[in-house]
């Protein structure tokens, strides 16, 4: 074989010149590693690139929650296959707006909007479920063993409906756990949160409870993640990508009929009813009242 080192003399113009060369003229091109936790089997599993590389023998995580994205909606025509990540028939990445994203083809559109699609009616899906089932995608940091973050590598992990909606206080999903938080004028980003399975579910659920506000290193960490693009790209929706990083959506399980979600309101302009947490209720208060 042959003993060749490449580029092992360039000049400076040539470095130059090999510096303009575009990433897509190589054959094997690099890429930032997308990680991901998956709940499969009501286990905590650590993806990167598609592969799963770990299960977390825990039942619960602590974890930042960084950054979250509207809550969306998926439906797959085709039946579920285990271990087979396929693109959503149709989709909207923001459920606010009522209405299926602007690039789903003209094919694969179930309807003009959300709230009149078949898609969306009880019994389309599995037993008494909604074949057009919702989620939403929130981009973490994780704790140690000991509580402490000492890492910025952000994670992501897409909720099913189950964990984003309910209003138990005990074991609430994420739209009760924010507003709860929000009474508090306290940021997401800003609270150490214990994610848990919830074990009376029989479909993966995760219930969030806060653990404490986040040192000033941990803080800094969070609005580090905030600013990274990547952190964006980790939350976005995007089923037919305009960058190099594949953004295709999981087929998650069809929930059980047992499992019953309210169906989320569009946005509108009305006076919101006063939290049932009193005011003058700080955060420190809070996390006691959860200690107990």
């Amino acid at each position: 074989m042959s003993n060749i080192t490449m580029f092992q003399d360039m000049s400076d113009d040539y470095k130059e010149l090999l510096a303009q060369l575009e990433p897509e003229t190589n054959i094997v091109a690099t890429q930032s590693s997308i990680n991901r936790l998956s709940i499969r089997g009501g286990v905590f599993r650590k993806v990167v690139n598609g592969q799963e590389i770990g299960e977390l023998e825990d039942r619960f995580l602590n974890v930042v929650i960084v950054k979250s994205a509207p809550v969306s909606r998926t439906y797959y025509a085709d039946a579920y296959v285990a271990g087979q990540t396929v693109a959503p028939t149709c989709w909207s990445a923001d459920t606010s707006v009522g209405r299926p994203s602007e690039d789903v083809p003209s094919e694969n559109l179930q309807s003009g909007t959300c709230f009149d699609c078949p898609q969306n009616i009880k019994g389309s899906g599995m037993g008494e479920s909604r074949a057009c089932r919702f989620q939403q995608r929130i981009a973490l940091l994780l704790a140690d063993q000991d509580g402490t973050v000492r890492s910025n590598e952000v994670y992501q992990l897409t909720l099913p409906a189950t964990s984003v909606f309910g209003d138990d206080k005990q074991k609430m999903g994420l739209q009760t756990y924010a507003k709860l938080l929000n009474t508090q004028k306290a940021p997401l980003a800003s609270v150490l949160t214990e994610l848990r399975f919830d074990t009376a579910s029989s479909t993966p659920k995760l219930v969030f409870k806060p653990i404490r506000p986040l040192e000033k290193e941990e803080l800094g960490m969070a609005i580090d993640s905030q600013k990274n693009p990547d952190t964006i790209r980790l939350i976005t929706l995007s089923v037919k990508p305009k960058d190099d990083t594949p953004q295709i959506t999981a087929q998650p399980k069809a929930e059980p009929s047992e499992e019953k979600i309210e169906e989320p309101k569009v946005k509108v302009s009305k006076k919101k009813a006063q939290p049932e947490v009193k005011p003058d209720t700080d955060l420190a208060s809070l996390l006691d009242e959860f200690d107990d």
